[in-house]
C-alpha cells in the first residue's frame, strides 16, 4: 500500500455515496477517485474506465474496503460525553441529576480539554467528520472545544449554550455577558478553524432562557447570518413548564416565534410533541429538524413521526444527541431512526436513512456545498468500512453502511483526503 503526500492523492476502492443532483444512492464496485491539493475530490470514475485510458498511476489501494462519505451528527453535547448511559429519569429529572452537575465541571479548563480530546476521538473512530455541537455555558470551554475540533480538521457548528434561568447557579450566565461572549466567539471560532467551523447561536431551550436572552440571541443570529440550534417539544412536562415560564404563546413553537428565533437557519432538535399547526409553521418558516431517535427512546420522551417532517418537505437529518443518545455512532442513529419510523408508521428506506446521515446532515448544518458525498468539488471527507466477503453490489454495500456495523466497522477516517484515524486492528 503506497501512501501519497497530502498535496495530491488518488484512491481505489468500492464507493457508496448519495448524489446531490438526483438524491439517488450510487454504488461503484471498483472506483478510482482523486483528491487535489485543496483537499477536494477532483474526479471519480469506474476503475475499468480509468484503466482503459491507461491513466492508472500511483495510488492508495483501499480495497477490499468500502468508502462512504463521512457521517454528519446534527445534534450532540460536548459536556455530556462522559455521562453516556446515565439512566436517571425523564428529561427534566435527568438534566437535574446527571447533566447539570457534569456540565458545571467544564469551568475547569484541564477537564474541558481532556473531554474535548476524547470527544474528537469518538467522532473520528465512529466515522463522523462533521457535527453541530453544543458546548457548555462556559466561554473558555467553548474555545477549548473549537480548538480540538479544528486540530482534527473536522467541520461543523459550535455553540456556547445560553441559559440564564431555571438552572443551577454555576451554569447560569446573565444575558448581556453571554451574548457578548457569543459575539466574540463568532470571529474567534472561524479564525482558529480556518473557516471549517462556524459559531451557532445556542439557547439550550426556552425553559432555561429568559425572554431578553432569547431576543438578544435572535438579533445576534440575524445580524451575523448565524445558525440557531435549540431543543423543542422533547418532553410533555417540558412543554407545560415552558408555557408557564413564557406565557407569550399558546404552544411551544410559538414561544420561539415570539422572540424571533424561528427561521430558515434554525435547527430544532426532537420536535416529538408538535401539533399539526406547529409542523405546518415549521414548514412555512424553512426551519430544520435534527432527529434524535436514540435519546428519544432512552429518556422515554416519545417517538417523532418522521413523515410529519418529510411529507411537508421539512429538512431533517440525524443526531446522536449524546449523552441521552447512547452512542456516537451515526450508524446506530440510522438503526434507531429505522425503528422509530416503524413504530410511528413512517417511511424510512435504507437509502433515505443513509442520505440523512451523510449528505442530508451536511445540508442541514450548512455544509451541503462543502461535504456529504463522494463527488468532484466536495471535500474528501470519507470513511473506509471493512468489507467482508459476500457483500458486493448496491444492496450489500448499503446494508454494511447502515445496519451492519458489527461486521463492517470503521477502518479509517479521512478529512480533506488526509487520514485522521485508523482502527488499531485494521489491516487495510
Amino acid at each position: 500500500m503506497t501512501v501519497l503526500p497530502a498535496s495530491g492523492r488518488t484512491f481505489r476502492a468500492a464507493v457508496l455515496t448519495p448524489v446531490r443532483a438526483t438524491r439517488e444512492v450510487r454504488y461503484y464496485e471498483d472506483a478510482i477517485f482523486s483528491v487535489g491539493a485543496d483537499g477536494k475530490i477532483s474526479s471519480i470514475e469506474a476503475a475499468a474506465t480509468v484503466e482503459a485510458r491507461g491513466a492508472v498511476g500511483l495510488m492508495r489501494d483501499l480495497r477490499p474496503g468500502l468508502v462512504i462519505p463521512g457521517f454528519v451528527d446534527t445534534h450532540v453535547h460536548y459536556p455530556q460525553a462522559r455521562v453516556i448511559g446515565s439512566a436517571t429519569g425523564p428529561l427534566l429529572e435527568w438534566l437535574e441529576s446527571t447533566v447539570f452537575p457534569e456540565e458545571a465541571r467544564f469551568k475547569e479548563q484541564v477537564y474541558a480539554a481532556d473531554v474535548a480530546t476524547e470527544l474528537v476521538g469518538r467522532f473520528l473512530s465512529s466515522g463522523t467528520t462533521a457535527a453541530a455541537v453544543y458546548s457548555s455555558s462556559d466561554a473558555g470551554a467553548t474555545r477549548t472545544l473549537a480548538a480540538a475540533l479544528s486540530r482534527s480538521g473536522m467541520r461543523g457548528l459550535v455553540g456556547l449554550t445560553l441559559m440564564d434561568q431555571n438552572c443551577p447557579a454555576p451554569l447560569a450566565v446573565a444575558a448581556d455577558r453571554a451574548l457578548g461572549e457569543s459575539r466574540a466567539l463568532v470571529s474567534e471560532i472561524a479564525e482558529i478553524s480556518n473557516g471549517r467551523l462556524a459559531f451557532a447561536v445556542t439557547p439550550r431551550f426556552a425553559l432555561s432562557c429568559s425572554r431578553p436572552l432569547m431576543e438578544g440571541a435572535a438579533r445576534l443570529a440575524a445580524d451575523s447570518s448565524l445558525f440557531v440550534q435549540t431543543h423543542v417539544a422533547e418532553n410533555p412536562r417540558e412543554g407545560v413548564e415552558t408555557l408557564a415560564a413564557h406565557p407569550i404563546a399558546s404552544d411551544y413553537l410559538g414561544v420561539y416565534e415570539a422572540v424571533g428565533l424561528v427561521g430558515a437557519r434554525t435547527i430544532f432538535a426532537h420536535a416529538i410533541h408538535f401539533s399539526e399547526s406547529e409542523w405546518s409553521r415549521v414548514a412555512s418558516s424553512g426551519a430544520r429538524i435534527a432527529h434524535c431517535p436514540d435519546s428519544n427512546f432512552f429518556l422515554g420522551s416519545g417517538v417523532m413521526r418522521l413523515d410529519s417532517a418529510t411529507t411537508r418537505r421539512i429538512p431533517v437529518a440525524l443526531g446522536s444527541d449524546v449523552a441521552a443518545g447512547r452512542s456516537f455512532s451515526m450508524r446506530r442513529a440510522i438503526g434507531h431512526a429505522h425503528d422509530a419510523a416503524l413504530a410511528s408508521r413512517s417511511t424510512a428506506t435504507p437509502e433515505m436513512l443513509f442520505t440523512m446521515a451523510t449528505l442530508g446532515g451536511a445540508e442541514l448544518i450548512g455544509l451541503g456545498d462543502v461535504a456529504g458525498a463522494i463527488e468532484p468539488g466536495l471535500a474528501a471527507d470519507f470513511v473506509v468500512l471493512e468489507r467482508p466477503c459476500g457483500s458486493d453490489g448496491l444492496a450489500g454495500a448499503l446494508r454494511l453502511a447502515t445496519f451492519a456495523e458489527d461486521v463492517a466497522p470503521v477502518s479509517m477516517t479521512f478529512v480533506g483526503g488526509v487520514e485522521v484515524y485508523r482502527r488499531p486492528t485494521s489491516v487495510a
